[in-house]
């Protein structure tokens, strides 16, 4: 056992989801006496800059140079974590037999995310789907460590009450083809010309619905999405069939019990597990408006499933699972210090 780590983490730069699989982990291991770094950067062409960190995590990045770096620290007894939570990775093996430029290109990239695998000491990823995929194409043991929530996202304690029903939801653009696959934005506007009381606030993604009750957020900062949250009465979140939405992470979920909200989401990938008993319902591709107005009208149901998703929410914090992190990078060091380890 490494009672005191030095880790370094390189993230790539302007990624979002480096808080989910950087910054807050990084955060609970420094509290827990680990010497720690994170650093946003694409390359890192010089390996002494890391030699005096025990274990170095990578956060995506697979490029040959990357590959190249991971090497020669290992050679010096520098562990590496390569950890990939990038679920676009599910379309490489289609992308790749693309004709032209565009296949190879994929073709590359896939033989360089290969390679970062099979070099690393310790390879994660934060779903069973992305694991899946990972452990077939290097031949190896893939960790999943889940996506998690940081000690400050919390519900208010005093959340305003508001007229009528309010739902809406946070999504990145890439969940556009979701929307469009599950016509969520007809339902919408059929629910908003069905109900004078409604109004729907999109964060991130934007339907452009034709309403003065919708309203549309372009970004919220990671740490006030607790305090936005709770205005909603439920929130969305529809996922298509998906190769890509199979391998996604269950965080959204998470975020939107924290902060005491119910919500409705497709049964898909990592949602597929989830239900009343962690803060909301799952709904079938053709179910959407009668879902939605269910609960438009069920308040009472609404505050079971806000006290269920609270509950489920708080065993959900990077607190609660640090040794998961932790355990993962004694293990790396154990097999970067190892002599009978084949470099």
């Amino acid at each position: 056992m490494v009672e005191r780590m030095r880790i370094a983490s390189l993230v790539p730069e302007r990624t979002v989801e480096s808080i989910y699989r950087s910054i807050v982990p990084m955060q609970a291991l420094a509290q827990r006496g680990h010497q720690v770094h994170v650093e946003e950067r694409d390359e890192i062409r010089d390996p002494t800059l890391l030699l005096d960190f025990d274990a170095i995590h990578v956060m995506r990045t697979c490029h040959p140079l990357m590959v190249r770096l991971a090497r020669q620290l290992q050679r010096r007894g520098v562990a590496v974590v390569w950890d990939n939570d990038d679920a676009r990775v599910a379309l490489l093996a289609e992308a790749a037999k693309a004709p032209g430029q565009e296949g190879l290109a994929a073709q590359r990239f896939f033989a360089s995310m290969r390679a970062m695998a099979r070099v690393a000491d310790v390879v994660t990823t934060p779903s069973e789907g992305l694991a899946r995929l990972h452990a077939s194409d290097s031949q190896r043991e893939v960790r999943i460590l889940p996506n998690l929530l940081p000690p400050t996202f919390r519900r208010p304690e005093r959340v305003m009450p508001h007229p009528g029903i309010h739902i809406g939801w946070l999504a990145m653009p890439n969940h556009a083809d979701s929307f469009a696959r599950l016509q969520i934005r007809e339902t919408l506007e059929h629910l908003l010309a069905r109900h004078a009381h409604l109004a729907i606030t999109g964060v991130g993604l934007d339907l452009g619905l034709r309403s003065r009750r919708y309203t549309h957020v372009p970004f919220v900062p990671y740490g006030t999405i607790a305090e936005s949250l709770p205005h909603f009465d439920f929130a969305l979140a529809p996922l298509a069939d998906t190769a890509v939405n199979q391998a996604r992470s269950d965080v959204k979920l998470k975020e939107y019990s924290a902060a005491g909200v119910p919500w409705l989401a497709s049964p898909i990938g990592p949602y597929a597990e989830l239900g009343e008993q962690r803060g909301g319902r799952q709904v079938a591709d053709d179910a959407w408006f009668a879902a939605i107005e269910d609960l438009m009208n069920d308040a009472d149901r609404r505050r079971v499933l806000s006290q269920r998703g609270l509950r489920w929410a708080a065993g959900e914090t990077i607190e609660t699972h640090a040794d998961l992190w932790e355990q993962t990078f004694e293990d790396a060091i154990a097999h970067a210090r190892d002599p009978h380890t084949v470099g």
